[in-house]
Order: C-alpha cells, then sequence, then structure tokens
C-alpha cells in the first residue's frame, strides 16, 4: 500500500459508491497495513483460510457477519471503528 496524504474524513468518502464487499475488503486491508501484518498472520489470528482472506480482501467473497466477526477480533479493533465512515444508505 502507498502512502495516502488524505486525512481520515477524506478516506471515509472512497468508500462511499463502492460495492459492500468492495468496501469491506478494503477496510480490512487498511486496518491489517496499520498493524503491520500480513495476510497469512491475519488469516490464522482469524482462523480463516488465507486464500480465503485474500478473496475477502479483493471484494471477491460475500463475508458473513460471523467471519467479519472473526476479522475484527483478530485485527484487536471494535465493530464501530471498523465500520467508521461507512455509508449505508446506499
Amino acid at each position: 500500500m502507498t502512502y495516502s496524504p488524505l486525512t481520515h474524513s477524506q478516506r471515509k468518502n472512497t468508500f462511499i459508491g463502492m460495492d459492500i464487499k468492495l468496501r469491506i475488503g478494503k477496510r480490512i486491508k487498511e486496518l491489517r497495513l496499520k498493524k503491520a501484518i500480513s495476510q497469512e498472520q491475519l488469516a490464522l489470528r482469524a482462523e480463516i483460510d488465507r486464500t480465503y482472506m485474500t478473496s475477502v480482501e479483493n471484494g471477491k467473497r460475500n463475508i458473513s457477519i460471523q467471519n467479519i466477526e472473526k476479522i475484527i477480533n483478530a485485527l484487536e479493533t471494535t465493530f464501530e471503528e471498523f465500520f467508521k465512515g461507512f455509508d449505508f444508505k446506499q
């Protein structure tokens, strides 16, 4: 991931208009990189297959709420923090 000079409020607007699977995948990747952990490490922590994690981050899987919870816990964050900036009124 490259450095982004955008502020949080500017970044949150990048999620608007994007498919929900892509938005969730981008958010997982953003938080994972912020924690400096690999996809494989996150998958192990969340007890999810590494290839599944890759497809989730790429917006190719319709992830269940149970797996979102596993990933959020593995990222040591909260649902509130994870979904900050999402616009669900689309």
